[in-house]
């Protein structure tokens, strides 16, 4: 497919000048539209010397960039867990789709119910090997009662 020296057209018949229809306005634009737009032509000029080939080439770079994008795009899931007081749990955190790959990174934004005499003294850990494309495990260390909950985040960058 080569540059053409004359640009593309759209093509519609002439409107005759006794076109004049009666009625409400949006028979008249209606009766234009059925009549003469939709009677329209597009003239690209050389379109015609594109073999199937071709366009059997074109739509597979499209599939390709299409992968390509869908390889980069980024996989947010989250959540809120409750968490028991005073305690050390395992909780089981199951996303509503399942991840591309086990490669996604975690957060944790715990949640408390009072605004001070907060301990520093909790703490989580991802449970080796519970990573999946649908769930992972995490321990929640929670001695004191002051954590009430927390939100969870999974992110990833698809691989291809």
């Amino acid at each position: 497919m080569q540059n053409q020296s004359s640009p593309a057209q759209l093509l519609f018949p002439t409107v005759p000048n006794n076109y004049c229809p009666e009625g409400q306005w949006s028979d008249i634009f209606n009766s234009f539209i059925q009549l003469y737009l939709n009677n329209g032509t597009v003239n690209i000029p050389g379109l015609g010397q594109v073999t199937p080939a071709q366009i059997a080439t074109i739509n597979q770079n499209i599939q390709n960039l299409q992968n390509e994008y869908n390889a980069l795009a980024v996989n947010v899931q989250q959540g809120t867990q409750t968490v028991a007081g005073s305690s050390s749990t395992y909780y089981t955190i199951t996303f509503g789709t399942p991840m591309p790959n086990t490669n996604y990174a975690v957060i944790v934004e715990p949640q408390t119910s009072t605004t001070s005499g907060i301990a520093n003294n909790w703490s989580w850990a991802i449970i080796a090997s519970s990573k999946t494309t649908t769930q992972f495990q995490i321990y929640f260390y929670n001695p004191t009662s002051s954590i009430t909950g927390f939100n969870w985040t999974v992110s990833s960058i698809a691989s291809s």
